[in-house]
């Protein structure tokens, strides 16, 4: 994911977020780009928060990596909310999905450039071509709106599925609708839609996902993530890492006042104690507990 935080002090002082009782939310930037990873969590995904600058700095005082470099190291980009962005930041997003990378461009990311100025054409300024949508209109929600998947899509989408707080008027020029607005007036335009580019994807978030959405959005942006913890309990989550030796490193946690206990997906043992846990066998989480174990396993289980 993508941190912009230029864009997150301009939203503090111009929000284009409201809060319930209808007053600007400083807020607004954090309500647009934690939704994303919510999602992301929720699906079991393990999420790397890069600043824009990392990528590309426009002034040079920094090198990053080129689109082709990124790629191998971030084939998913989510980029919600970068609202400032300079000419150069937004064509190094292009080359990145052209690249073989897949862009997810979020609500009102590439509105202005890098001096908070509102771009003269439609947004997502510089990216319509790549994207296959562009708008000029945009709206506030004041309630979620409920979203619909295209038949035959690719998403696995709840019946509950919402769209919060925002959304554009994406116009479809060359893409595929993903994900519609199931309302009278909102209907008409789609809430996401993809496109290949190059040898890469960008797809459009127009809205800020509500917690389903946003889940199944991760899901289908990361369907061949071989996971190692499957089916866990709803109070478990389990993340993965490599150590500086090799080794891969999982930390399960158990967020509940009862007990739990899951099957390990392959030979463990306590990185604390060195107790062994073969595979199968049952890794036991005491109430709110947290173990940390090791594997020999070089296969990415993230």
């Amino acid at each position: 994911m993508v941190y912009s935080t230029p864009s997150k002090w301009l939203m503090q002082k111009y929000p284009p977020l409201a809060t319930a009782d209808g007053e600007p939310d400083p807020a607004a930037y954090h309500r647009i780009f934690d939704p994303f990873y919510r999602g992301a969590f929720d699906a079991g995904r393990q999420v790397r928060i890069v600043h824009a600058r990392q990528l590309h700095d426009p002034r040079g005082e920094r090198t990053g990596p080129t689109p082709e470099e990124a790629v191998r190291r971030h084939p998913v980009l989510v980029v919600p909310g970068l609202y400032l962005a300079a000419d150069s930041m937004l064509d190094w997003l292009a080359a990145y999905a052209e690249a073989g990378g897949h862009l997810v461009l979020g609500p009102r990311s590439g509105y202005a450039d890098e001096e908070a100025r509102a771009r003269a054409e439609a947004g997502p300024g510089r990216l319509t071509d790549a994207a296959g949508v562009s708008y000029d209109e945009f709206s506030n929600l004041v309630r979620e709106v409920p979203v619909r998947q295209t038949p035959g899509g690719p998403l696995d989408l709840p019946e509950r599925a919402t769209a919060t707080r925002w959304a554009d008027a994406l116009t479809v020029a060359d893409a595929e609708v993903l994900v519609g607005y199931d309302h009278p007036h909102f209907g008409r335009w789609p809430a996401v839609t993809t496109r290949r580019h190059g040898a890469g994807r960008v797809t459009c978030v127009g809205t800020v996902p509500g917690r389903d959405l946003a889940r199944a959005l991760a899901e289908w942006l990361t369907p061949t993530a071989r996971h190692a913890w499957r089916d866990l309990p709803a109070t478990v989550t389990a993340t993965t890492g490599t150590a500086p030796d090799g080794r891969r490193v999982h930390i399960v946690h158990n967020w509940s006042w009862q007990p739990a206990s899951v099957p390990a997906p392959v030979d463990l043992s306590d990185a604390l104690n060195g107790e062994s846990l073969p595979a199968g066998s049952a890794l036991e989480l005491g109430p709110w507990d947290v173990r940390v174990l090791a594997s020999d396993d070089t296969e990415d289980h993230s």
